[in-house]
């Protein structure tokens, strides 16, 4: 298999998008488009990551849908700091929507699915006063997929469902390397209808092999939290024993 490393980089990304001719819009306006491009985050790791690209982003005039976990082992949304970049996000004119992780709930019929879906729905939309229009699978098994395909669950849009998957045409970097084919190469091809996944925390300033890109983003993020230890205590005056 091939990683193709030097593709994953902020140069290269925005070399990529300067490439895109179609529209990119949001899903809840795909009836009023005949061609467009679904540009969407799912965001696993990395929210530090997915505002660096929504930068470029808006200096390109690209709109992208941005999935955020609940449930993330990386960051946490409820994190003042993670907020107010998430925040920052939506500002420059982008959305946002739900990252479910089905497995992490008993779900075994549709009701505890919508159940859930809501439950999570609602918390966003309290924390980032905006509505949340569109949800992805996080992780889904191959019967989650052919489960759940109905086009809206819990007033969102299902970015798996059965209508994208036989209308439109789709490209993902899912593990750090491109799952069906390279994006560039999926650009050319000349698709009027596109979806375009893309995971905020592979792509770095330089380049790296997927498994330094994920150790980046864990390194980056204990080191943020040992800092704010070292301060909290030493604004209080007390002892740091190292």
């Amino acid at each position: 298999m091939e990683y193709f490393e030097s593709d994953f980089t902020e140069e290269n990304y925005r070399r990529i998008l300067q490439k895109l001719k179609l529209p990119t819009i949001f899903y809840d306006e795909i009836e009023k488009y005949e061609s467009f491009a679904l540009w969407r985050h799912d965001v696993d790791c990395s929210v530090h990551r997915a505002y660096a690209l929504a930068l470029i982003e808006k200096e390109l005039n690209i709109k992208a849908t941005y999935f955020f976990l609940l449930g993330s082992i990386f960051y946490n949304v409820f994190e003042r700091e993670i907020r107010e970049l998430i925040g920052k996000i939506l500002s420059l004119g982008h959305q946002i929507g739900l990252h479910f992780d089905i497995l992490a709930y008993e779900i075994k019929t549709k009701e505890d699915l919508e159940k859930y879906l809501y439950f999570e729905k609602n918390i966003l939309e309290t924390l980032f006063q905006t509505q949340i229009k569109v949800f992805s699978f996080h992780n889904p098994t191959e019967e989650v997929f052919k489960k759940y395909e109905d086009f809206k669950y819990a007033g969102m849009i299902n970015t798996y469902a059965k209508f994208f998957k036989e209308n439109v045409a789709y490209c993902s970097d899912s593990n750090g390397y491109w799952r069906y084919k390279r994006l560039e190469d999926f650009l050319n091809e000349g698709h009027k209808r596109i979806q375009v996944l893309t995971h905020p925390e592979w792509w770095q300033k330089e380049v790296m092999r997927p498994r330094q890109r994920i150790q980046r983003c864990i390194d980056g993020r204990a080191k943020k939290i040992a800092m704010l230890y070292d301060k909290l205590l030493q604004e209080r005056g007390r002892e740091n024993v190292r």
